[in-house]
């Protein structure tokens, strides 16, 4: 399947988001209830559009900076941190590929992103802290 096919179930779904995104326009922005409804459904639509890139790419999926090419799992969330080493040199990565990354690299720093989440270097670093450096090795996890 080439990137530009597209079955029945993917029209669907990318129906489906478009009319949601349709109807947050509607929202009354002082509805709180209204508000927290709608960030549900444009989560679950964001959710179906990227599993259906995914699958659409045949699983070439793109990973974060922070992935080693060995590891095998896919990043859980967007980039929000960056990982410098004692060089200052440094890769971007989700918090699962970072905290993995962080395990791995003596003297290493968890340096959030500008719009990353309050506490996020702190999560990573601590995650860190329980991750065997180079987990994707064969016996460890």
């Amino acid at each position: 399947m080439s990137r530009f096919d597209l079955t029945p179930l993917d029209l669907s779904t990318l129906a489906a988001a478009r009319q949601t995104l349709a109807d947050a326009e509607s929202v009354n922005l002082l509805d709180g209830s209204a508000m927290a409804r709608m960030i549900g459904r444009l989560e679950v639509a964001v959710k179906r559009l990227i599993e259906m890139v995914d699958e659409t790419a045949g699983g070439n999926v793109v990973r974060c900076p922070a992935a080693h090419p060995e590891d095998p799992t896919p990043c859980d969330g967007p980039v929000v941190v960056t990982i410098i080493d004692t060089q200052n040199a440094g890769a971007d990565g989700c918090e699962h590929h970072a905290a993995r990354m962080l395990a791995s690299i003596t003297g290493a720093r968890p340096v959030a992103k500008p719009d990353a989440p309050a506490g996020v270097a702190v999560r990573i670093f601590r995650a860190a802290h329980h991750t065997h450096p180079f987990p994707w090795l064969e016996g460890r996890s």
